[in-house]
């Protein structure tokens, strides 16, 4: 319960850096975007993609990597046109 309070606090954190950063421009979403995608695709290469693909038929394997794919490519669209 203690570690979900610390969890807890640091999304609270996050987000109160994040709303301090709306009002600096362009600079921090040019900083923030870039940092929080890797955070995804790094999280999802490292903890998930293994796991997913242990005991995984081969192509139930490239539908989870096909997924993969297709969140990083939603973030570059996202980026693009915000």
């Amino acid at each position: 319960m203690k570690l979900q309070l610390l969890t807890a606090l640091g999304a609270l954190a996050g987000t109160a850096c994040s709303l301090l950063a709306e009002g600096i421009g362009e600079a921090a979403t040019a900083w923030i975007l870039p940092f929080t995608a890797g955070g995804f695709i790094y999280v999802g290469t490292v903890s998930v993609i293994p796991e997913l693909l242990r005991d995984a038929a081969p192509l139930q394997s490239l539908l989870e990597v096909l997924g993969l794919v297709c969140g990083v490519a939603m973030m570059v669209l996202i980026a693009h046109y915000e």
